[in-house]
């Protein structure tokens, strides 16, 4: 054998012997990650025997709107969940789980116990979404559509200024049909329900504007509310 194979072997040897230090330390995250997998599978309740078959490909559910709507039931969920947390918790009294794993999971079975109550109140309802992603991908683009426009990262003043509108900015031109629909019931609306609403979203879009001075800029605000009283007050008395 050269000098060459020789050095090759003896750094492959090295790198097999350093890959099985951390062996363990792997399998422990692989078993833990799994956890969190096995929670999330409970959860989506594809399990249930009214749910679609799985999209074939990378056809989506959103690419098959003619894919029948099923909805699995809040005690149906909340006994497997259950079920599941007390098998997980047998894992704790279990010889071989070593003491990491066993904080972890502790730690893992307390945060479940602790978001149980609000983990299984979506499946009756139909139509109604189990998690906030959806919320947060569209928060996150009108961000990064008012970041496109103005070079700005921080989003406040936009927000501030517009206030719920800014969902309605970012919702007119996505859909065609949409904006037709929404025209055609603005359509109908009365001129007292109109102003109606008018001042319930200038007066919610003042007090969030109101809350933000006080916590940011508590000096000045609190300056300019004595001035509006002084002056309030020198039209009122003689």
């Amino acid at each position: 054998m050269s000098s060459l194979c020789r050095q090759k072997l003896d750094r492959l040897r090295h790198i097999l012997q350093e890959r099985e230090q951390w062996r363990e330390r792997v399998e422990q995250v692989k078993r833990m990650r799994q956890w969190v997998l096995d929670a999330e599978h409970l959860l989506d309740g594809l399990w249930s025997e009214h749910a679609p078959p799985p999209p074939q490909g990378e056809q989506s559910a959103q690419e098959a709107p003619n894919q029948p709507v099923w909805q699995a039931s809040n005690k149906e969920v909340g006994n497997r969940f259950d079920r599941w947390l007390s098998t997980l918790q047998q894992t704790l009294v279990m010889e071989e789980a070593s003491e990491i794993e066993q904080e972890c999971l502790q730690h893992f079975l307390q945060v479940l116990a602790t978001a149980r109550p609000f983990l299984t109140q979506c499946y009756d309802l139909p139509g109604f979404p189990r998690t906030n992603n959806e919320m947060e991908s569209a928060i996150r683009r009108i961000k990064a559509r008012y970041w496109r426009i103005s070079g700005r990262k921080n989003w406040k003043a936009y927000l501030l200024r517009y206030g719920r509108s800014l969902v309605f900015y970012e919702w007119w031109p996505t859909n065609a049909h949409q904006q037709h629909q929404f025209e055609h019931l603005a359509r109908q609306i009365s001129p007292a329900l109109w102003r109606q609403m008018r001042r319930e979203t200038i007066s919610a879009q003042s007090e969030q504007l109101k809350r933000f001075r006080f916590r940011h800029k508590r000096e000045t605000y609190l300056c300019s509310l004595e001035r509006r009283w002084v002056t309030a007050r020198s039209l009122l008395l003689p």
